[in-house]
């Protein structure tokens, strides 16, 4: 009989093992209606959120419905509101999928965000030419302007958040070189090049002065020289009367982030609130990387240790956040994509990046994260 029950134990224990490398040992779907539920943990703290696609949210009856509707109170439209997407022509805009998406949030009582107004990356060439040459500083500006004010003045008090402009700052910390910046420039001779996002920023206020403005820039967590150039940036467009009402981190992070470095540079761009007291942080895109991001990928093992490390990972991420909402700063967390099989993170090989995995069971690390709250 003690034979037999080791042969159990030792089953369960492989099982339980098995399980542990997909990440998902308590193995609860996160559409049951027994499971338990992020946004509703964080309620006191945060909302919490997750890029979706138009299909994720088509049919009620869908398990990656039920689990939007169970687990998130904010959402935001990963691709299909990008400007290639929504204005993929000078004169033409295709509103239908941002349509049912604002629908089916305000049905379900699911704060949306707009994402994302002006980027240099999946936007359309018409932007920056006329005929066969460059567009004036003139015209990217007009049409700037038009861009923004078409999509926020249709959507005025219905989306509240809007990522204005997206990733202006590169990687060595300097305004990054784009179409937008290269044409536009210094237009105003004010010494700066931040002249496209002001317009922006500007444009958004007046189709919607009720709105939350958001400038949203990766690394801004890990980056001690991206911090402090965003601080600097965001600074002097506030005295110079830009609109900014908060800045977004987009926090797509590695598996064990330096946690002091990340607390300090959240503490420099909460220092903006010197210039706008009622500035608000907002993290727009988290998700935690299983590669190294100048690593060539390989697969990764789903150890025990890496498993502890990734669930280490997500609480510290967690704990700060849950201090920047104490102190008044952060108020809205999106998850960027709903589960593992569908993260853009999956790129050549599979990754695991989310609290849920791909067959929509909730992680060990899912269940440490909301114990914080417990």
């Amino acid at each position: 009989m003690k034979n037999f029950s080791r042969i159990i134990l030792a089953a369960a224990a492989c099982a339980v093992l098995l399980c542990s490398c997909g990440g998902q040992t308590r193995g609860q779907f996160a559409y049951d209606e027994e499971a338990p539920s992020i946004c509703e943990a964080f309620k006191d703290y945060f909302r919490v959120g997750a890029a979706v696609n138009s299909w994720d949210i088509e049919d009620p009856e869908s398990p990656q419905c039920k689990t939007i509707l169970k687990q998130f109170n904010t959402l935001t439209l990963e691709n299909e509101s990008k400007p290639e997407n929504l204005h993929p022509e000078e004169n033409k805009y295709y509103f239908d999928k941002f349509d049912e998406f604002v629908d089916f949030c305000e049905e379900n009582d699911i704060t949306p965000r707009g994402h994302t107004l002006i980027w240099h990356s999946q936007c359309p060439d018409w932007f920056f030419r006329d005929g066969g040459g460059d567009a004036s500083a003139e015209l990217v500006l007009e049409r700037i302007k038009d861009h923004v004010t078409t999509i926020v003045s249709r959507y005025k008090g219905r989306v509240k958040t809007w990522d204005v402009v997206n990733e202006v700052i590169g990687d060595d910390g300097q305004l990054r070189f784009s179409e937008w910046s290269r044409l536009v420039g210094d237009y105003d001779g004010d010494g700066d090049n931040f002249d496209f996002i002001e317009a922006a920023f500007k444009a958004a206020r007046e189709a919607d002065p009720d709105a939350r403005l958001i400038i949203n820039d990766y690394s801004l967590e890990s980056s001690s020289s991206k911090a402090i150039r965003m601080y600097n940036a965001v600074k002097k467009m506030l005295e110079d009367g830009t609109p900014i009402d908060g800045v977004g981190f987009q926090m797509h992070i590695g598996n064990g982030i330096d946690y002091e470095a990340m607390k300090e540079n959240f503490k420099i761009i909460s220092r903006l609130r010197e210039v706008n007291p009622d500035l608000i942080i907002e993290v727009t895109e988290l998700d935690v990387n299983c590669y190294g991001w100048n690593e060539a990928p390989a697969d990764v093992e789903l150890t025990k240790d890496f498993l502890k490390q990734f669930s280490t990972t997500y609480t510290d991420v967690y704990k700060l956040l849950m201090e920047l909402s104490d102190e008044g700063i952060l108020d809205s967390v999106v998850m960027w994509g709903l589960h593992d099989g569908v993260s853009w993170l999956n790129n050549g090989h599979k990754n695991y990046p989310m609290l849920i995995d791909s067959d929509l069971k909730l992680k060990d690390a899912y269940y440490d994260v909301i114990a914080l709250v417990k």
